[in-house]
């Protein structure tokens, strides 16, 4: 536990200098993640759910993967997968997760996350999922991962009301799975904007 808070002490430093501009990032190793509170909440919610196993779409440099692990490290079996197009992220959040000593715990996917979902068992595995990865295909994520959630597990998705130029995607996705007669769904004003939506059937 002490390593994991570790780097993610280490990652927070590093977002609140790209943020304020105090160091120059090339855009592919930027940190792109849930912000720290938002962060914090997902840990709470993966401690009372007793939540086991994750699904993450857009690991970046691994930051919600971490807390995710942080929080479930305890249960009897935690397995947290996580899906990562950009080979400099996969670098990056793969040194991270050593760092931290949870590479037995996180497996990183590298590839189209699409292409990757095509190929996981539709089963419902997982308790908890996260949707923060390209915009243009949120919901097509969400068809895609609903049934592998167990009912009763919560699919989260990040930015729903922040950054701005997301919005138009955003809405035609809240409206998509709002028609959903298999969840129930509400958002959250919390760091970019939370979606939490329950598979219920």
């Amino acid at each position: 536990m002490a390593k994991i808070r570790s780097v993610l002490a280490k990652l927070e430093r590093q977002s609140r200098l790209e943020k304020t501009r105090k160091i120059d990032v090339e855009p592919e190793r930027r940190m792109l993640a849930i912000t720290p509170q938002t962060a914090r909440f997902y840990h709470k919610l993966l401690r009372g759910m007793r939540a086991e196993k994750i699904l993450e779409l857009g690991t970046s440099s691994g930051y919600s993967a971490l807390w995710f692990a942080d929080a479930i490290m305890q249960s009897a079996n935690p397995r947290i997968i996580t899906i990562e197009g950009n080979p400099t992220k996969v670098e990056m959040a793969r040194a991270n997760f050593e760092a931290a000593q949870v590479s037995h715990v996180i497996k990183i996917r590298h590839g189209q996350i699409l292409d990757i979902l095509k190929t996981m068992p539709k089963r419902a595995t997982f308790d908890f999922v996260l949707i923060d990865a390209d915009k243009e295909n949120v919901a097509k994520y969400f068809d895609s991962v609903l049934l592998m959630t167990k009912i009763g597990g919560i699919i989260a998705t990040d930015n729903v009301l922040l950054p701005r130029k997301y919005l138009k995607f955003m809405r035609k996705y809240t409206s998509h799975i709002r028609q959903n007669r298999r969840v129930i769904t509400g958002t959250i004003p919390l760091g970019y904007g939370q979606e939490i939506t329950m598979r219920v059937i």
